[in-house]
Parts: structure tokens; sequence; C-alpha cells
């Protein structure tokens, strides 16, 4: 079957048409038949859509690792800080989500800060295992502190979006507005490095630590903010996943495995990289949940991370946080 993520949020209409997707996925492996190619689209548009989420959540990931070196283990337990505050802003002022979501970017920048100089900063230039292991730390207290609080039944902000309907085709709206801030983020994101001092300063950080504090770079301070934009970039992707899915403290796992295979795909440190390696996942995810059953797709997925690996270890764009 697809992806639940799917099934969670695509709406009567889009639902059904997984229904025929599936209905259809048996016989094309068997090879009695192929499917249309408004179902054949259908499964693009889900691919797509899925692959620019997955890279959104990838973008704060690499932003970290392409300046700092650090892991960040913690990335999904900053992500489901992120929904749960959309949750309880939306719940406490009756607005929308949708504003709700820069509130959460503005409070993970804090959250972010805040955990650097408390955890990371006193080991910045110990051994990597050190910041996995301190990252995993706080993925756990983040974790248990939300499932404390708000226990671990599911929730969800009660909001319909629906969907578009082109020739046939369904476009969870959900989904397709997430897309559309994942493509403004890591245009903002890209822009922001670019053509910024800020961005030019950790630009130089990422390439040459040494190098930037012998240039009068106050390195120590752009760890700080680049491990708060990483953490912002999880509050964005955490705060739009409430769009379009019900969600659990334990929510943030499930993506985070995917987003270090995109990760690793992309190139580490590659914006660009982010956005291609989460279409390939997205695209292996979709097309092969539904023509190989159950979760086979998965095995795919670590096939074609083994196979980069082999073949071009840095990734497909590797390169620098300058990209």
């Amino acid at each position: 079957m697809l992806s639940s993520f799917f099934l969670d949020a695509c709406g009567r209409e889009a639902a059904a048409v997984v229904g025929a997707l599936d209905a259809t996925a048996a016989p094309a492996v068997l090879g009695l038949s192929l499917p249309s190619p408004t179902i054949f689209a259908q499964y693009f548009v889900f691919a797509v859509l899925l692959g620019g989420i997955y890279g959104l959540v990838a973008l704060g990931l690499t932003m970290i690792f392409g300046v700092m070196d650090v892991i960040n283990f913690a990335h999904g337990a900053l992500m489901v800080v992120a929904m749960y505050a959309v949750l309880v802003f939306s719940d406490a002022t009756g607005l929308s989500p949708f504003f709700a979501i820069p509130f959460a970017v503005v409070l993970l920048f804090a959250v972010g800060i805040g955990i650097y100089r408390s955890t990371i900063a006193p080991i910045i230039d110990a051994p990597q295992e050190n910041q996995l292991i301190v990252t995993f730390g706080v993925l756990l207290i983040l974790v248990s502190g939300v499932e404390m609080i708000f226990g671990s039944d599911p929730r969800q902000l009660g909001l319909d979006l629906g969907s578009l309907e082109l020739s046939g085709v369904f476009v969870p709206r959900g989904q397709l507005y997430a897309l559309v801030i994942a493509l403004i983020a890591l245009s903002g994101t890209w822009l922001f490095l670019q053509r910024t001092m800020l961005g030019r300063a950790i630009r130089g950080t990422a390439d040459n630590r040494d190098g930037a504090q012998y240039v009068g770079i106050d390195v120590p301070r752009i760890d700080a903010l680049t491990f708060g934009i990483g953490a912002a970039l999880a509050g964005l992707a955490g705060g739009v996943i409430p769009l379009f899915q019900s969600f659990t403290p334990a929510l943030g796992d499930q993506y985070l495995i995917n987003a270090f295979v995109v990760v690793v795909l992309g190139g580490l440190g590659s914006f660009p990289g982010a956005f291609v390696g989460g279409l390939i996942i997205g695209f292996i995810q979709v097309f092969g949940g539904a023509y190989l059953g159950g979760s086979t797709y998965q095995i795919v997925i670590f096939l074609a991370f083994i196979l980069v690996l082999l073949v071009k270890p840095e990734g497909l764009l590797g390169g620098s946080a300058d990209e």
C-alpha cells in the first residue's frame, strides 16, 4: 500500500485515487497491465510533494552539518516541539495554524540557541561521537518532555484543506502548501548565505574555521547562529507537517531517518542536494510503496543510499553550505 503519509492527508477524493492506485499495483507488478496515465500522474504528484517535504526536513540538518560538522540527532525532536507549538498557538489564539508557523520558527530559533549554548558549545572541539551522544540525549529529553505534557495520543489541527483536481489528478492542498513553503525556505536560505554579510561569514566559517578566526569572524557566535537557524528550519518543517498529518511525539523519528539518507544522497552541506535527495526518496517511497508492497521500498532506499556512498561518497551534489 502507499504510505499512510498520504492516506492521512489526501482527503476523500484523493484517498479514492490512492485506493485505485493500490488496486492496480499488483497487476502492474505481474506485468498484466500498466497504470493509466492519470494514475501514473497521481503517483508522480504524490512523489514530488513527498520529496519536497523530505527536502524541507533535511535543510536544517545539512545547514548544521555543513557549517559545524555536527550531526544533529535532535533534529526530529525539534520538529516535534514545533508541531506542538503550532497546536498550542492555534488553540490559544483561535487563529489559523498558518499564523502559528512563524511563531514556531522563532521559538525553535531561540530553543536552538539555548541548546547550542548549554550542550554543544562546551564540546564543539571534542570528537564527533561526543556530539552524537549529546544530541541524542537532547532528543530523548525533548521527546520525553513533550510526551509528559501532551501524552502520546495522536493530535491534529482539525484542518481540512481538501484537494485541487487537475484533469483527474488530485493535489492535496496541505502538501502543496508545504512544498511551496519548502521552495521559499530553500531560496531564502540560499539568498541569505549569498547576499548578506552574516551569510558570507557563515560560508567562510564552513570553508575554514581557523581561517575565519584569523580574519576576525566570531566563530563561536557564527556556530550559535547556525545552530539556531538549523533549529528554526526544523521548526518550519515541523510547523507545516500538522497542516496535512496527525502527529505524535514519536513522529519526528520517522522523518529523521529518511532525512539523514536525503542529506547523504544529496551531498553533505548542499542545499540543492537536500531537495534532489528528497525527491529521490519521495519517488522511491511512493512508487516503491505502490508496486513492491508493504515497506519493501525501505530496502530500495537503503540500496540507493549504499550505491551513492560507493560511487560518489560526497553525495550527488556534494559540497559546502555555500552552494
